[in-house]
């Protein structure tokens, strides 16, 4: 998944010789947290409500205060490793850029929610754990048994760690029954099964 298809491209920016109290109201009344700063089209910095809450009394203006030549990324980057950089160096946004042009922001929101949607858990999936050792080839095993019940697997954890070691897996079926029944046929003991929550 790329940061493109998840970024937000209606950015709300402002410029560093906006007034602080004018920031402020800018981020209260669009529900954000960070705004890129640019200086004409071109990104020079970022400020946040925390850079605004920690503004010493002498600051007026966003100048005083941004992040300046912050972290961006492009488009064309992967989802996670936008989370990796966001992670690392602590930053709960990024400008998107391409060259000198701002695209859009992914923000800490953008990346979970893409995270979540990757998982499957927003669908109608099962999670299932499978318990002991596994054998050899066991994901392409266990993959083959889910697509032969017309099934979809999510993700897949072995836990090497926990005795007897564990599979955990979520996947997307019709009859999690029979797929059930085929991995306890094929060698794997299944320890638990839980279902997705009923839509109310």
């Amino acid at each position: 998944m790329l940061v493109r298809d998840r970024m937000v491209r209606k950015v709300i920016t402002t410029e560093p010789q906006r007034s602080l109290a004018e920031v402020r109201a800018l981020l209260r009344r669009h529900r954000v947290r960070q705004v890129p700063v640019l200086r004409g089209d071109r990104v020079v910095g970022i400020v946040t409500d925390r850079d605004l809450r920690s503004a010493p009394a002498a600051a007026k203006r966003v100048a005083d205060v941004m992040t300046a030549k912050p972290f961006v990324i492009s488009p064309d980057a992967s989802v996670d490793e936008a989370a990796r950089l966001m992670r690392t160096y602590k930053i709960g946004a990024l400008p998107v850029v391409d060259g000198a042009a701002l695209l859009g922001i992914l923000t800490a929101s953008d990346v979970l929610d893409a995270f979540v949607d990757l998982s499957g858990v927003a669908e109608p999936t099962y999670r299932i754990v499978l318990t002991g050792e596994p054998g050899k080839q066991f994901e392409a095993r266990i993959r083959h048994i889910v697509e032969k019940r017309r099934g979809e697997l999510k993700w897949l954890h072995y836990d090497a760690k926990h005795r007897p070691a564990e599979i955990h897996l979520r996947v997307k079926v019709r009859h999690v029954d029979d797929v059930e029944s085929d991995l306890e046929a094929a060698g794997f003991e299944v320890s638990s099964v839980v279902a997705p929550p009923r839509v109310r």
